[in-house]
């Protein structure tokens, strides 16, 4: 079962976008060319494969300077896509915690999840349960008798 699909079976309601957090936090600028190159994939992927996905995209612990990478960015990716990200340098939490429930937010980020391995590294969601238990319980649709 896919992600989204599980989810809404898990909170009882449809759950069609996904948020993505990017911490820069010990970013160094040697490393910008490939957080631009990272950001505009990750972008471009969003805005052309899945583009009714893609809720919030949020840029925490951006430098200074990121709004100078920004600015090369923007302008190759759709308007709407731009309106979804949201660059926050410093008090991500309160802004955070007002899209995620603090149980769903990793640690680092003002949360209070604590996945084994971290947050960032786990594959933890109702998507476990749900392919588990779909597996188990599938069934053969029944074959009409040819007339």
């Amino acid at each position: 079962m896919e992600r989204l699909p599980a989810v809404s079976a898990d909170v009882g309601h449809p759950v069609e976008t996904s948020c993505t957090i990017l911490d820069l936090n010990n970013v160094s600028l040697r490393s910008f060319y490939q957080v631009k190159n990272y950001l505009s994939e990750a972008s471009a992927i969003g805005q052309n494969y899945y583009p009714e996905c893609m809720g919030k995209f949020y840029i925490i612990n951006a430098p200074y300077l990121f709004s100078t990478v920004w600015a090369f960015i923007k302008p190759w990716l759709d308007e709407v896509t731009v309106k979804k990200i949201q660059i926050i340098s410093t008090g991500h939490k309160a802004v955070l915690t007002a899209q995620i429930d603090e149980a769903n937010l990793p640690e680092e980020f003002g949360g209070t999840c604590r996945c084994p391995g971290g947050c960032s590294l786990s594959d933890a969601g109702p998507w476990q349960q749900h392919s588990t238990s779909a597996a188990q319980t599938s069934v053969e649709a029944p074959v009409e008798p040819a007339a």
